[in-house]
């Protein structure tokens, strides 16, 4: 099973353990970009791995991998509000439903 790994601050984690939040979205850098991308486009997952903080017993959610893209422009987030800067390109992660939620 593939799992992609993302650290979370409290405040995002919450959201995602409570299904709240279906969009997780990372700057399109060197570190994603090898993450999320190979030679034939996006890389499929089964599953996102969600950790708040670090450490040996931290808290953690599994949620199914609903895809990624690609966007750039200024883009206001539909599950918090927040505004993306306008000429940055980012990662959209889709969250699916939550399978686990540990520690919360």
């Amino acid at each position: 099973m593939r799992t992609l790994q993302l650290t979370l601050k409290k405040k995002w984690f919450c959201l995602i353990a409570n299904g709240e939040k279906v969009f997780e979205y990372r700057e399109y850098k060197p570190h994603w970009i090898s993450r999320l991308l190979c030679k034939n486009g996006i890389r499929c997952y089964d599953e996102i791995r969600f950790t708040n903080g670090y450490g040996k017993n931290k808290p953690f959610v599994r949620a199914k991998f609903k895809g990624a893209a690609i966007i750039k422009g200024k883009y206001c987030s539909p599950d918090n509000g927040e505004t993306l800067e306008a000429e940055q390109k980012y990662f959209v992660i889709g969250i699916g439903k939550v399978l686990q939620v540990s520690g919360v």
